[in-house]
């Protein structure tokens, strides 16, 4: 038996919400996707290259 937890109407408030916030919506998305990749699959050798884009991007900024 397998019910949704969520209603309707808190499912069409969050699709409306994302629609709204796309680029809000799409910064977290990105950020939780690199502490993922940072903390479960990333090597030593891949941390370094991901440390270079950090630097190289606060040069940026």
């Amino acid at each position: 038996m397998s019910e949704n937890k969520t209603s309707e109407a808190q499912k069409r408030a969050t699709q409306a919400y994302r629609e709204k916030n796309r680029e809000k919506t799409r910064k977290q998305s990105a950020k939780s996707a690199a502490k993922t990749y940072i903390n479960k699959y990333c090597s030593l050798e891949d941390l370094n290259e991901v440390k270079t884009w950090i630097e190289a991007r606060e040069k940026e900024l």
